[in-house]
């Protein structure tokens, strides 16, 4: 069994996310390109991406260069797409990040290994992958509900629905709503002591 190397890892996540592979050299405006890869994504995610092997192309004028043309090329071709160039291995230096961005949206993904590396990368293209929703038949969380259980079973009802009232407007007004009760029971204490004979 071979092992996927990050570069591969991409490919995939992409590909499960309906970006489309293109063939090697890439032609733009009649220029050809060779990258790790390039992938078009399809109906609402328009983008063109790029992966970059930057072991490969380690020499940083050269992967501006690189970069800068095909931008040039999209302009010349009139091209909508978005372009996103997702480098894989070593990060470039900052100056280089920061050209780079002018040009187009940079995802420095590194090189993840190990167990943790397919969640890792998936983080770093989170950008280009579809929002995934929680399904509508999940059980969602109950704050009331979750808070009515924890009150105590012999609380006074008044005072259990002024508490449920307030903890809907936040931590402020709980603890005004229970200064106010606790007021309020200290005065009918005062009273009751006050008419004893």
């Amino acid at each position: 069994m071979t092992t996927a190397t990050p570069i591969d890892r991409v490919i995939a996540i992409l590909g499960a996310a309906s970006y489309r592979p293109r063939a090697q050299p890439f032609t733009v405006a009649s220029v050809p390109f060779n990258f790790a890869a390039v992938l078009v994504g399809t109906g609402k995610t328009p983008d063109l991406i790029v992966v970059v092997d930057t072991v490969e192309e380690s020499d940083e004028m050269r992967l501006r260069h690189l970069i800068e043309g095909l931008g040039r090329a999209l302009d010349v071709a009139g091209s909508r797409r978005p372009l996103t160039a997702v480098l894989v291995g070593p990060k470039p230096s900052d100056f280089t990040l920061d050209a780079l961005g002018q040009v187009c949206r940079v995802l420095a993904v590194g090189t993840p290994t190990g167990s943790a590396a397919e969640g890792e990368l998936r983080d770093w293209l989170a950008v280009l992958l579809p929002l995934s929703l929680p399904d509508r038949n999940q059980a969602v969380a109950d704050p009331l509900g979750e808070l009515t259980q924890r009150l105590p079973a012999g609380l006074d009802e008044r005072l259990r629905a002024e508490l449920l009232v307030a903890s809907g407007r936040g931590s402020t007004a709980v603890r005004q709503a229970l200064a106010r009760l606790m007021d309020a029971s200290l005065v009918q204490v005062e009273r009751f002591v006050g008419e004893r004979p």
